[in-house]
């Protein structure tokens, strides 16, 4: 692998994961009109339904598609800590930030989810991706690159239960 689309690479890995699956818009409904009694509140007792592997996954890739356009990593390190190609990628946007570049992408829109999990461990997720196109510059003063983007799969490794972590980000063959 050549160094631009292994520097390409580590720009977009996070990016895979940035978009959602297409479902159908939901037609939106007009306001009903006001009534006079006030509408309950969720008890303290109450608690919100367990955000599944798969959702995770998108909201994710959405936090690194963030990431990579602003430069601000904190948000997806609190979700991928312990996940080396993801520490590795958050310091790569970090630098080129710090030294004055950039980085422009739409990031990855998630085509399809499989699980791949077996009997040990957290959930390993398959992810079949469209990579959107990606312009970068290196630093203040660089020429500007790009990666043309692309249908990659990656495999991300989830921590054994929620709250989700990703412990481990591979791409694999297609």
């Amino acid at each position: 692998m050549d160094v631009r689309r292994t520097l390409a690479l580590a720009l977009v890995v996070p990016l895979l994961l940035a978009g959602c699956s297409e479902d159908e818009p939901t037609p939106k409904m007009p306001d009903p009109p006001p009534t006079s009694s006030p509408t309950p509140s969720p008890s303290a007792s109450e608690t919100p339904e367990a955000e599944s592997a798969g959702d995770f996954i998108r909201r994710w890739v959405e936090i690194n598609t963030e990431m990579q356009n602003s430069g601000s990593v904190d948000a997806s390190m609190a979700f991928s800590d312990e996940c080396a190609a993801c520490i590795q990628t958050a310091e790569r946007i970090r630098a080129i930030y710090t030294d004055g570049g950039f980085v422009r992408t739409e990031g990855w829109m998630v085509r399809e989810v499989v699980d791949r999990s077996g009997t040990r461990g957290g959930p390993i997720l398959d992810l079949r991706i469209d990579s959107s196109p990606t312009v970068f510059k290196e630093r203040s003063g660089a020429v500007e690159d790009s990666y043309p983007g692309g249908k990659i799969v990656m495999r991300v490794r989830l921590s054994r239960e929620a709250p989700w972590h990703v412990v481990q980000l591979t791409q694999v063959a297609s």
